[in-house]
């Protein structure tokens, strides 16, 4: 992809993603704080093409980026060059714990954006994600919500687990044609897998439709 052609789709990404529906009221922006956190250490995990991250480094903060894919770690690189922004590093997400093997500092804030509700096994991750956050660090997440679950299958909440439940590919095709795997989260449900960890701050729908969750939980 050429340098004008990136530039316009990224520029139509912030676009549909700050000035659409995502951002009803302006929740997801100020929930996830992109344009209020300054000066922090801050953790961009599952980072995708680096949009938010970048946007994060651009009011001061250092900014490492993290992902699953090589690719998008290249894509990341190429976003914050277009913002003409520092990138303090870039690590490979891994299967098993630690999940990134590289040195990294004490965060500030981890800043994970719809990416908790692809993994299967979340608790692990969660785990070591308090582990790489400061005494008073922030677990800042974007999920799929209890809603999302009613409007993309019509039924009441399972009480099994997604991947057992008949309309969990129905769920995650709805969402996320090319996820393979979603789960949905409410309040309850955070406590529930991650309360050993964290307490909830700030627990918002983002969206109109309430499909969409924003939860900032701090450290216990």
């Amino acid at each position: 992809m050429g340098a004008n052609e990136f530039d316009e789709t990224i520029r139509k990404m912030w676009k549909a993603r700050y000035q659409g529906w995502r951002n009803f009221e302006s929740r997801w922006v100020e929930t996830l704080g992109l344009m209020t956190t300054e000066g922090k250490t801050i953790l961009d995990y599952g980072c995708g093409v680096g949009l938010e991250g970048a946007i994060l480094s651009t009011f001061g903060n250092h900014v490492v980026v993290a992902d699953v894919s090589e690719a998008n770690l290249a894509v990341a690189r190429r976003t914050f060059r277009l913002y003409e922004t520092p990138l303090a590093m870039t690590a490979l997400i891994r299967e098993a714990p630690p999940f990134i093997t590289a040195p990294l500092p004490e965060f500030d804030v981890i800043h994970c954006n719809g990416v908790l509700h692809h993994i299967p096994e979340p608790v692990p991750v969660v785990e070591q994600m308090a582990k790489w956050l400061k005494p008073e660090g922030e677990l800042r997440l974007m999920v799929y919500s209890d809603q999302a679950w009613r409007i993309a299958t019509g039924l009441p909440l399972p009480t099994r687990p997604v991947e057992h439940h008949a309309a969990g590919a129905q769920f995650w095709q709805h969402w996320d044609a090319v996820g393979g795997y979603a789960d949905w989260y409410n309040a309850e449900r955070l406590e529930g897998r991650f309360g050993r960890w964290f307490e909830i701050r700030e627990y918002r729908y983002l969206t109109q439709d309430n499909a969409y969750l924003g939860a900032v939980l701090v450290k216990r």
